[in-house]
């Protein structure tokens, strides 16, 4: 069995008790004060009640008196310095547990473009992961410690008042640690399939949550309760699985409670009525011989009990690695500062992850200070992704990728993305003002001059001005307060307000109705004098006025020029164009 704790997905628990390193010496302390407060306060119980039992067959009232005395004095002892420790131990579970948190959010949000998880999976892991991982650190564990203390403290108590209830006691302990055993595998693959079960059913919620528009306008209502209905009654089925597991465990443990005190009163009884033992130690070993067998049966329960726990912290830890690998996004080169801001990009290659073919393949062209760059081509033809590159969003060991005279692997990422601001056709806005969407473009103390400044290069200003509340408007969850054209001048704004050298377009437009399409174009023509301006999109009207057209063909650069040398070409931009 210890060598089990050590084995397979049971280092997950060793892992997460590298967490406790902060609080090392309270954690510890606390915990062998928690634990042991069941220990202590049956050794107390069982000492003192043995000795007023004495007192009382031999008439002492004195003794009596003396022992209830005692008894509640420490009691007092007991409650005040158990109660700090646990007081404490609660504070430092809470403390460890809020680290486990920020460490997987800040996963999340470091894994962030590249992460294959579902949003439903990640609340999971937030949320049921994270709360039943805790229990790596109490449950269980305290289970364990207490049944180290409370055995070879009860084996030497009972021995030492009749080694043969010692061995009727023990035998019974023994057995109960068999039987218990035996729904160890069992209700260990239950609780992990629980948690996976759990973490599909709020994916499950999630999807039909997000889609709710869709769902309604295709009368698909049925098919999603159908959904839903079947992983919530897998997580049902192995509920009732988990608790009849449960029930018979525990029936067999009353069984072993029964047979312990048939032992112990039947010997006993037997031992006393014969001499051999006086009544008073009988007791003791009522209850110290009760706590002995229980604890024996119980270690029987512990691998089992742990096995959710683990479970939770292997979903954790799954991310945490996944994060750890790409440290790079956090911590990345020795803090050059660029000086300029002309791009060059120099045979750049990009493969996403578990992919057999490059989506970028051997890129190259150069990009002058603000100049307007227009990226076209196919659907899946790597413009996007080349967007996303460029502005730093995947993480690579090394790239062909230079701003100024300086390589992307020689700057640190923060400052690398700092010189770029990024629309993308989603326009994602948050469920909060109009104020604070705008804001959230750069970090530090917010300027509403430069808010409002940047509202109104967007061409914002004005409808934003007529909402209820002005800037102070909520924008709603998604930002579903406002029309598709607002969103997107208001996520341009964010931009703006960011006042990076390079602002980027992808597929800025796509959305948008033919109003507000032109509204947003004359906004981006309106930035070309103080910006670079790098853009996608499938409308090509919109980029006949750009300094230079990139036309990418599978992951290739297959053409580059201006709009009249292109179409002088008569190649795959003529074709795009006449299409």
């Amino acid at each position: 069995m210890i060598k089990k704790l050590f084995k397979g997905d049971n280092i997950y628990a060793y892992r997460y008790f590298g967490f406790t390193k902060p609080y090392r010496f309270r954690y510890w302390l606390t915990m062998f004060l928690y634990s042991s407060q069941g220990f202590m306060m049956q050794f107390i119980l069982a000492m003192f009640t043995g000795n007023i039992m004495a007192a009382i067959l031999a008439g002492d009232a004195g003794g009596v008196t003396h022992a209830g005395v005692t008894l509640a004095i420490m009691l007092g002892v007991y409650l005040l310095i158990f109660g700090i420790g646990i007081f404490v131990h609660i504070v430092t579970v809470g403390a460890i547990s809020r680290d486990v948190r920020q460490k997987l959010f800040r996963s999340f949000v470091a894994d962030g473009l590249e992460s294959d998880k579902h949003s439903g999976e990640s609340i999971a892991a937030l949320n049921t992961d994270a709360s039943t991982a805790e229990d790596v650190l109490e449950g269980p564990l305290m289970m364990f410690l207490y049944n180290l203390m409370i055995i070879p403290a009860s084996i030497v108590v009972v021995f030492v008042i009749d080694w043969r209830l010692g061995l009727a006691v023990t035998a019974v302990g023994m057995i109960s640690f068999f039987v218990q055993h035996r729904f160890t595998e069992p209700l260990a693959k239950i609780g992990k399939d629980r948690l996976d079960a759990n973490a599909e059913n709020v994916k499950t919620g999630s999807n039909i949550f997000a889609g709710a528009i869709t769902i309604r306008a295709y009368n698909m209502q049925p098919e999603a309760l159908i959904s839903y209905d079947r992983e919530n009654n897998r997580l049902q089925t192995l509920d009732i699985k988990q608790g009849i597991i449960s029930m018979w465990q525990g029936i067999f443990g009353s069984v072993e409670g029964w047979l312990t005190m048939l032992v112990v009163f039947g010997l006993g009884g037997w031992l006393a009525s014969t001499g051999h033992l006086e009544f008073s130690s009988l007791i003791v070993v009522f209850m110290m011989g009760g706590a002995l067998a229980n604890a024996i049966g119980s270690m029987g329960r512990v691998y089992a009990d742990m096995q959710p726990p683990i479970a939770g912290a292997k979903r954790l830890f799954m991310v945490m690695d996944k994060a750890d690998a790409h440290k790079k996004d956090v911590a990345h080169g020795d803090g050059v500062v660029a000086k300029g801001y002309a791009i060059d990009v120099k045979n750049l290659s990009f493969r996403y992850k578990d992919a057999e073919t490059e989506t970028l393949k051997n890129v190259s062209f150069n990009i002058p200070e603000n100049k307007t760059v227009a990226f076209v081509g196919e659907s899946g033809s790597g413009k996007s992704t080349l967007l996303k590159v460029l502005i730093g969003l995947y993480d690579r060991d090394e790239m062909g990728l230079f701003i100024g005279d300086v390589c992307f692997n020689d700057m640190k990422i923060a400052a690398w993305r700092e010189q770029f601001a990024y629309v993308d056709q989603s326009c994602k806005l948050f469920d909060m003002s109009v104020r604070e969407n705008i804001a959230m473009g750069k970090a530090g103390a917010v300027t509403e001059t430069w808010i409002i400044s940047a509202a109104k290069r967007a061409a914002a200003h004005e409808f934003i001005e007529t909402l209820d509340g002005g800037y102070d408007a909520d924008c709603g969850e998604k930002g579903g307060q406002l029309s598709g054209g607002q969103k997107q001048r208001i996520a341009i704004a964010r931009a703006i307000y960011k006042r990076s050298p390079v602002l980027v377009f992808d597929e800025a437009t796509s959305a948008l109705d033919k109003e507000s399409e032109r509204h947003v174009m004359n906004t981006i023509e309106d930035l070309r004098k103080d910006h670079t301006i790098l853009l996608t999109t499938h409308n090509l009207e919109n980029v006949k006025t750009a300094d230079m057209i990139v036309v990418m063909d599978q992951g290739n650069v297959a053409e580059i020029g201006t709009h009249h040398e292109l179409m002088e070409k008569q190649g795959i931009y003529h074709r795009l164009v006449m299409q």
